[in-house]
């Protein structure tokens, strides 16, 4: 998949995290739907996505050096397999545990998604097209995002949100056949290739799995970064609707349309900010400013839309347009850091996944215990701490010459 054939690379990169998060922003947009007709907590809810994301979290200790060894092919594959039992077994499910059970499948997806992506695209794109191309493919998350939330919350007003979780999953049905005619066979990085048939990986001693997989300090400080910046993305991206759906009491589709918003903004910044970010001696410069450009959005929804809501869609699309941005951008900088590219992204995505984990469950206990407000401002703390966190990185790139020692 070479030459001219690297656009087709990032069609199915840009597709597979589409695919990768759907599952998260199905929950998000249907949240409303959910809450009806199961009598779901705020909490409950963010359980749903918790569950997903920590799956994710415990896999990505790993997924990355697969793809490594294995190739983009294989967990593209497996990526499309498990988000699709994800999304259809939870429109079958009669019970909240087994809508919990089946929607942790997604994480298997979610661990695959980055390390496959960023193997399959540093194989294939010339070096001077990967920042757009990078931008681009993780413009699918906030593509999926603006797509949930505009369709799903309409079709489950017409036909129920079972049958919207079904019309989903022909998504990852799509990647999987664009896997199959366009993925080369072969499509492991660099070091998978070296390290494919040994035993371990090169120079690690027997047992001493750590010393493969220890973060060098660059590394550490991103995944720190990431982690917080996790955190509080993943209570706006879990409760945005719900939120203007019970506090600011807009309808269904209005609710959606917060969702919407953050994706569309968000499918725009990630383009931009990668490709400002490449220009740059080091990618990771921006990740403070972002970072604090999402706490003052963060700072709109909180005080301002409830006077105001329609102000929580230009809330919505600030923080989409930054903090998903700051995303793209630390995985801009790991492609450009070279080395273990899958093992590294996996890494970073554990940072990532964490704060998944962490962020709905502290919202949903938030706004149970004390209301929305409360919540907002815990959201907008978190992203000032990762704003602070950013200021860490830069300048600590050139401290080890590969992203993993």
């Amino acid at each position: 998949m070479a030459g001219r054939r690297w656009w087709a690379a990032v069609g199915v990169a840009t597709t597979a995290m589409a695919s990768s998060m759907l599952s998260l922003y199905a929950v998000s947009a249907l949240a409303p739907s959910l809450v009806d007709d199961l009598g779901l907590s705020r909490t409950r809810v963010g359980e749903l996505v918790t569950a997903t994301f920590a799956v994710a979290a415990v896999l990505s200790l790993v997924a990355g050096h697969l793809v490594d060894v294995t190739g983009a092919r294989r967990g593209l594959a497996v990526l499309s397999a498990a988000v699709t039992a994800a999304l259809a077994g939870a429109s079958f499910a009669g019970s909240y545990a087994a809508l919990l059970a089946v929607l942790a499948l997604a994480g298997i997806g979610q661990a695959l998604a980055n390390p496959a992506t960023n193997v399959l695209l540093a194989r294939t794109v010339p070096p001077a097209r990967r920042a757009l191309a990078i931008g681009l493919k993780q413009s699918g998350v906030q593509l999926s995002a603006f797509a949930a939330g505009l369709a799903l919350p309409a079709v489950a007003h017409t036909i129920g949100w079972r049958a919207a979780l079904r019309c989903a999953a022909i998504v990852p049905i799509i990647l999987l056949v664009l896997v199959w005619r366009t993925v080369d066979a072969d499509s492991r990085s660099v070091s998978g290739q070296q390290a494919a048939g040994r035993a371990r990986p090169a120079g690690t001693a027997r047992g001493s799995w750590w010393r493969w997989s220890r973060p060098s300090t660059w590394l550490a400080w991103l995944m720190a970064y990431s982690a917080l910046l996790g955190t509080a993305l993943a209570a706006v991206n879990t409760y945005l609707p719900l939120y203007a759906s019970q506090r600011l009491g807009l309808g269904g589709w209005a609710a959606g349309a917060a969702l919407a918003a953050f994706g569309l903004s968000g499918l725009f910044g990630r383009i931009t900010w990668t490709r400002w970010a490449d220009r740059m001696p080091e990618a990771t410069m921006l990740l403070g400013s972002l970072s604090a450009a999402a706490a003052g959005s963060a700072l709109l929804v909180w005080l301002a839309a409830p006077v105001w809501p329609a102000l929580v869609w230009l809330g919505a699309a600030g923080i989409g347009g930054t903090a998903t941005g700051a995303n793209a951008v630390s995985m801009l900088a790991v492609v450009r850091r070279g080395g273990a590219t899958g093992h590294a992204s996996g890494l970073v995505s554990l940072g990532f996944f964490s704060g998944f984990v962490l962020g709905p469950t502290v919202f949903g206990l938030l706004a149970d215990s004390f209301g929305y407000g409360w919540a907002w401002l815990w959201v907008m703390l978190v992203f000032a701490a990762s704003a602070v966190t950013g200021s860490f990185i830069t300048g600590k790139a050139e401290l080890r010459p590969a992203a993993v020692s």
